[in-house]
């Protein structure tokens, strides 16, 4: 009988030690996410705060609730705990430790890690703004990036030291090509998507229709993505001087013997886990307001349903 006890004991001591682990891991998942990308995140909040309380009067009643207040809480409280639970465990696939999220953090909280998270902010705008210009292009130079027709090639500033351009090609570059590859890989996923979701609906002509203006837009986008990816890194190189400096270069080796450097292969995300993504962060939108006295209206149930 004492051997049975010992037994469980024993068990419950693992299960609660098991327990202690995964939320452990997944704090760490959120503190990371909260260091490393709260921008994009509140970017992303923002967006989807008003859209969704232009549209909230279209799902729910209106009740003794505020529901414009419980959309913003819910942008503000829910969905970091969301992307927390849906990113923990590609993160943990990809072979990165608690320890090394840790580590990572505590390089971050350094003074040379907030100077070089400032200037991140900095550079990031910055390549904003250079990209959307190129996003600008007419009509008439899209239709020739569609044909194969490129245009010259984005040249290295004048003036910028080669030690400094071999340094930062070292540490960041192969990273940035890879990155926006993979960014502009998923961003065509993104457009398959739907198009696969929205053909079940279609007639036959619709479909024959469709599929050559989806033809015409991979070929226009294929030659975008082309020109661009083989463009950012440069585009990101002459940001990065006068922003970024050799000290900061110097942090971004340091960081790279962590095991966090294996996060670049969290994109790109197929379109399955896309739409999973997407539709847990509805899901839980609608949870989220029933659950703080929001009321569905009744013809939106059996939508939301098959939602």
């Amino acid at each position: 009988m004492k051997k049975s006890r010992l037994l469980i004991a024993v068990l419950a001591m693992l299960v609660a030690a098991s327990g202690y682990a995964q939320d452990s891991y997944r704090e760490a998942v959120k503190e990371y996410l909260a260091v490393t990308s709260q921008e994009a995140l509140n970017d992303y909040w923002n967006m989807m705060d008003s859209v969704l309380k232009a549209d909230n009067t279209f799902w729910f009643e209106s009740g003794n609730v505020d529901l414009n207040q419980l959309t913003e809480r819910y942008f503000k409280e829910g969905v970091m705990d969301y992307m927390t639970d849906f990113l923990c465990a590609k993160i943990k696939e990809l072979g990165v430790t608690e320890a090394g999220l840790r580590e990572y953090m505590s390089l971050m909280s350094t003074p040379e890690g907030q100077t070089y998270n400032e200037h991140m902010a900095q550079w990031v705008e910055a390549i904003k703004r250079d990209t959307t210009a190129l996003n600008s292009l007419s009509n008439l130079d899209s239709l020739k990036i569609m044909a194969g027709e490129y245009p010259d090639p984005i040249q290295v500033k004048a003036g910028i030291d080669p030690g400094y351009v071999d340094k930062y090609n070292k540490v960041m570059g192969a990273d940035m090509a890879k990155y926006m590859q993979d960014l502009f890989d998923q961003y065509f996923n993104f457009f398959t998507m739907m198009f696969g979701g929205m053909s079940d609906e279609m007639s036959d002509e619709m479909k024959d229709a469709m599929s050559d203006e989806m033809k015409d837009m991979q070929k226009r986008f294929d030659g975008m993505k082309n020109w661009m990816t083989a463009n950012i890194p440069t585009i990101a190189l002459n940001n990065a001087y006068g922003i970024f400096t050799e000290d900061d270069l110097d942090f971004v080796a340091k960081t790279q013997t962590l095991d966090t450097r294996k996060l670049i292969g969290l994109l790109p995300m197929n379109p399955g886990e896309m739409m999973s993504m997407g539709q847990g962060i509805m899901k839980k939108y609608i949870e989220w307001m029933e659950d703080h006295g929001a009321v569905v209206k009744e013809e939106m149930k059996d939508f939301l349903q098959d939602f």
